[in-house]
């Protein structure tokens, strides 16, 4: 079996509070909700102006390419309020970078953590991988914290172009490697 198909197998998956899926079309109204907020996507891509913009965005970057794509949702409301994601998989390597973002009222509530969390158990226990990162601007400290509380380790600091304003800019990379997963 490869990742794919274990991807494929956990393309629904569960945490205390929370449960990931696949985008559905039906996220729209939430998406433009979250994606209207430049405060939720600051760091991820800039602030969508219309429902239509959101859609093209959920179609074409969420729900294109679905497998290692999940809609976080709260198990209470049963309401999408965030996304986790694999922005780089490299199965031959064995390692993937993972990116996330939450809507801003669910924002220190632990959610994100506690996602972050079960998708290194799952990464390393169902799919096999060595080794996960997630990459921050510098300035972003939300995201440092949950890499951190995750078990996630500061690995770099580095300069790089950002993908939507392609002006240079300061990132830290935060590594976690098999072995120092901790059940």
């Amino acid at each position: 079996m490869n990742i794919w198909t274990k991807l494929a197998e956990f393309s629904f998956f569960e945490t205390d509070r929370l449960y990931l899926r696949p985008f559905f079309f039906s996220d729209s109204q939430a998406f433009y909700e979250i994606a209207t907020n430049p405060e939720n996507l600051q760091f991820i891509f800039p602030s969508q102006t219309s429902l239509q913009e959101s859609q093209y965005t959920l179609a074409n970057y969420f729900m294109k390419s679905p497998l290692g794509v999940w809609a976080i949702c709260d198990q209470e409301h049963q309401q999408m309020i965030g996304s986790i994601k694999f922005e780089r998989l490299d199965e031959i390597k064995k390692e993937a970078e993972i990116g996330y973002f939450l809507k801003i009222d669910s924002w220190s509530k632990g959610y994100m953590t506690e996602v972050v969390r079960k998708l290194v158990q799952l990464s390393f226990e169902e799919l096999g991988l060595r080794q996960l990162s997630i990459i921050t601007h510098v300035e972003n400290k939300a995201s440092q914290k949950v890499a951190l509380k995750a078990g996630f380790s500061l690995f770099r600091q580095f300069k790089g172009s950002d993908r939507y304003t392609r002006k240079m800019r300061d990132y830290l990379e935060f590594r976690y490697v098999k072995g120092e997963f901790d059940e």
